[in-house]
């Protein structure tokens, strides 16, 4: 069993502030920023507690997670709908009661039946959300259909300003959940194969929603959604860009593993289209690189 070790983790002395990080991110021409994968999954179990805080110590701006709901009603983090992948157990989690989940142990990094079951439980997004409290934003992803209840949560832990929504759903779907709120949650509209032909409503999306940026994804670089014209349309209408670098089909090729071997080609690619947000699965490559 791999022990849970968050508290010998130490926190770099260059770790950006919260205050820091979210003036940058509200301004859209600002630095770029990063975003860590499903938490630090090469130092503990993605989505866990430790590889939240692993994502911490690395120097994350933000913090993709992937949030379900269980067959009562709790928000916990897994990337898949069932645990197979990620524990010792089997079965779908909105058919499985939270105490049933938390009964069962996480693999490491990113799980599979060979991998190290360690003695990490599946945490709640409250409990993510606890931990990130005053420290870095959180990018909430597949939770879009069950986003009242998540925002709830975020009024209860007083975190609604640091936790980015994110869909490819329509601007009157995404109007209806922005309107009325208490305090106004953050949005960020997805542009991918399933609606690319969004990349003709820009403005008519930037009107109505208000987004605070668009996550673009691609798996050619000829595509019009990464062109310089869409780009550029996006930047005039004050909102930050966003593309993943994990793997190669959602970014045109221009991802982590190139940039390993030529960042010309990777990170750097993207920074000089315009980018300025970059989610990752190497953080410390990207820190590193971000902060030569």
């Amino acid at each position: 069993m791999v022990r849970n070790n968050i508290a010998a983790a130490r926190k770099q002395p260059s770790e950006s502030s919260l205050k820091e990080i979210l003036s940058s991110f509200w301004d859209p021409n600002g630095r770029v920023m990063m975003a860590v994968h499903r938490g630090n999954w090469k130092q503990a179990p993605e989505n866990s507690l430790a590889a939240i805080q692993y994502s911490v110590v690395a120097g994350a701006d933000m913090i993709e997670i992937d949030v379900q709901q269980t067959a009562d009603g709790v928000l916990i983090l897994m990337h898949d709908e069932t645990v197979d992948r990620m524990t010792n157990g089997t079965g779908s989690i909105n058919e499985m009661t939270f105490r049933q989940l938390r009964e069962l142990r996480l693999r490491q990094y990113q799980g599979g039946i060979n991998q190290t079951l360690t003695n990490y439980s599946i945490p709640t997004l409250e409990e993510i959300l606890i931990l990130i409290k005053n420290k870095v934003m959180i990018n909430l992803d597949k939770c879009w259909d069950y986003r009242e209840q998540v925002y709830e949560v975020l009024l209860r832990t007083g975190t609604v300003s640091q936790a980015l929504f994110k869909s490819t759903a329509s601007a009157a779907e995404v109007q209806l959940f922005l309107a009325d709120k208490i305090e106004q949650p953050l949005y960020m509209q997805i542009i991918d194969d399933s609606n690319p032909e969004m990349v003709q409503d820009i403005d008519y999306i930037c009107a109505a929603v208000q987004p605070q940026a668009f996550e673009i994804c691609f798996e050619d670089e000829a595509d019009e959604r990464i062109s310089i014209e869409v780009l550029d349309r996006i930047k005039s209408n004050h909102c930050r860009i966003w593309t993943n670098t994990m793997w190669d089909s959602i970014c045109g090729g221009h991802s982590d593993i190139i940039s390993r071997v030529d960042v010309s080609e990777g990170w750097e690619w993207h920074i000089r289209r315009g980018v300025n947000m970059i989610q990752t699965d190497d953080p410390e490559g990207l820190f590193a690189y971000l902060n030569e």
